[in-house]
């Protein structure tokens, strides 16, 4: 099943350098501000704690050795992940993780009148 909002993400890319990275990173980026995809903080911290914010990274900066960060559609529950060990200067990847689990996935489309908490 296609989903039109997050198909063209739907796609596994090996990271294979630090301006690789730096490109598939700028276009994860756009997709967050543009509503594409959600940044999933709290499943990304969970895997890496004390992580730096997706959000916040600068990749001409010098990054973490290891990063793990978590995105998701919010059209249609698919999740992503950036799994990157940046300490050799390659290895890594992006790729469809599954889909966010059934009691999030029904909150997405709660109304805010349900009383249910919008999803992050």
């Amino acid at each position: 099943m296609t989903c039109p909002n997050c198909d063209q993400f739907n796609t596994e890319v090996q990271i294979q350098s630090p301006g690789q990275l730096a490109r598939v990173a700028t276009k994860i980026l756009a997709a967050v501000s543009e509503g594409i995809l959600r940044y999933n903080s709290f499943e990304s911290d969970r895997e890496l704690i004390g992580q730096p914010s997706f959000m916040a990274l600068e990749f001409a900066d010098p990054l973490p050795d290891v990063m793990r960060y978590h995105f998701h559609c919010p059209a249609c529950g698919s999740c992503y992940g950036l799994l990157v060990e940046t300490y050799h200067g390659s290895g890594g990847r992006w790729t469809l993780l599954g889909n966010l689990p059934s009691n999030i996935a029904v909150e997405r489309d709660a109304s805010p009148q349900s009383g249910s908490r919008p999803s992050p």
